[in-house]
């Protein structure tokens, strides 16, 4: 690995190692307490079993065009982390994988995808996918709605992550078809201010006429969950009902509820 960057080199040596593993963040229908699937969030945990936050490790690899390979191997650890809990009789899906958008527009990239769902026997109706903004506007977006429109005429839903925090989440909107819009946690945490409010509850009712189904991130108190259901957003997650688990205790999880 003679010439390449310290990122790099140990980002090759953490995949080498099967450093990187995946905990799920459950989502809950906010009108029932019923469980809806979860999102699926790496970690990087190294030999000596300190964990590395992903607020270290994801900015580096965006910035020397890593990301697509770390979202590649998150996609297959949750392929087989589905895959080994139904062969063992428990319900695991759906479970939202995120993928930068750097990834998205890459040629291939929804090859790669289908070979690795098919590989594991993943059925599109347990697996959904995130586009994330990554740290530099990606310029061509041509390859991102062709990765969209080829997974969505195979059944898979494709949601777009973190509303409002990006370069060109407007223009993406009226490209792309998505079907599910996520509300940045910045946003639902200023539940209760009168500005926050209103655009909280335009947002999700042009979702609604866009037909998206709207989940909101980072749900903490009652009166973020009665405001959110008043204006028709059902589905959310965030520390209020979960924080992220491994795959045995989101296992449990899905059968105690």
């Amino acid at each position: 690995m003679k010439g390449l960057s310290k990122v790099e080199r140990n980002f090759k040596e953490a995949l080498k190692n099967r450093d990187f593993h995946v905990w799920y963040q459950p989502q809950i229908d906010m009108r029932t307490g019923s469980p809806r699937g979860g999102e699926a969030l790496v970690r990087w945990q190294r030999g000596d079993g300190a964990l590395i936050p992903p607020d270290r490790f994801v900015p580096a690899l965006e910035k020397v065009g890593l990301m697509p390979f770390l979202d590649e191997e998150v996609v297959r650890l949750v392929c087989k982390d589905v895959c080994e809990a139904k062969q063992r009789g428990f319900l695991f899906g759906p479970v939202s994988v995120n993928l930068s958008r750097l990834h998205a527009g890459r040629e291939g990239s929804s090859d790669r995808i289908r070979k690795v769902t098919a590989y594991y026997g993943i059925q599109p109706g347990e697996l959904s996918f995130e586009i994330t903004e990554t740290a530099e506007k990606e310029k061509d977006e041509t390859g991102l709605m062709e990765f969209a429109g080829q997974l969505q005429k195979e059944g898979y839903r494709i949601a777009m992550d973190d509303y409002g925090t990006g370069n060109s989440t407007l223009k993406l909107l009226q490209e792309i078809r998505f079907d599910i819009l996520k509300l940045d946690r910045h946003f639902v945490s200023r539940i209760g201010e009168p500005r926050a409010d209103i655009i909280l509850a335009s947002t999700i009712d042009m979702a609604g006429r866009l037909g998206m189904e709207v989940v909101a991130e980072g749900v903490e108190t009652e009166e973020q969950i009665r405001f959110l259901v008043e204006n028709q957003c059902y589905l959310g997650q965030g520390y209020y009902y979960s924080r992220p688990l491994t795959k045995e205790q989101y296992i449990r999880w899905r059968g105690q509820i």
